[in-house]
């Protein structure tokens, strides 16, 4: 009796199999030639233009969503042949938070806690040949809110 029971205890036991997270990346181009903001993109233009007082025209250039499982990776096309490689690193902890680790054009790895409905912009070193400054912003969705509410809308 106790041989037929073991295999039921482990399916009692087992975790739920997490679900995938859904990561939503925003590429964004800032640059010199001029002075329009995108309307979503204002507060983020005011962060950037305290370290970089020349760049005053922001716009979005292309937005993607893609369902990750947590431990894969996806690789987002971004402008120019440039990639974007997005982890999720770890589910949803206690917080609410999902850890991602994200590799932009130009920079190293950061690895990153997400708040729910919060995008974390990364300012790249790649220049478009328009000379435009890449700009990534990425969010992970830990929680069941049917809209963002961050910076970008």
């Amino acid at each position: 009796m106790t041989g037929a029971l073991a295999p039921l205890l482990f399916l009692i036991a087992a975790p739920p199999p997490e679900e995938p997270v859904k990561v939503t990346v925003v590429v964004i181009l800032a640059t010199e030639a001029n002075a329009d903001v995108d309307p979503k993109l204002a507060a983020l233009a005011a962060q950037v233009q305290k370290r970089d007082k020349t760049l005053t025209g922001f716009r979005i250039a292309a937005t993607e969503a893609k369902s990750i499982p947590v431990g894969d990776s996806h690789t987002f096309e971004l402008v120019e042949k440039e990639q974007l490689k997005v982890t999720v690193t770890r589910p949803k902890d206690a917080n609410g938070r999902i850890c991602l680790t994200i590799r932009p054009p130009g920079v190293d790895n950061v690895t990153y806690g997400c708040a729910c409905d919060k995008f974390f912009p990364v300012v790249t070193p790649h220049r478009t040949k328009a000379g435009e400054v890449l700009i990534v912003a990425v969010m992970a969705k830990p929680c069941t809110s049917a809209k963002p509410k961050g910076w970008l809308w």
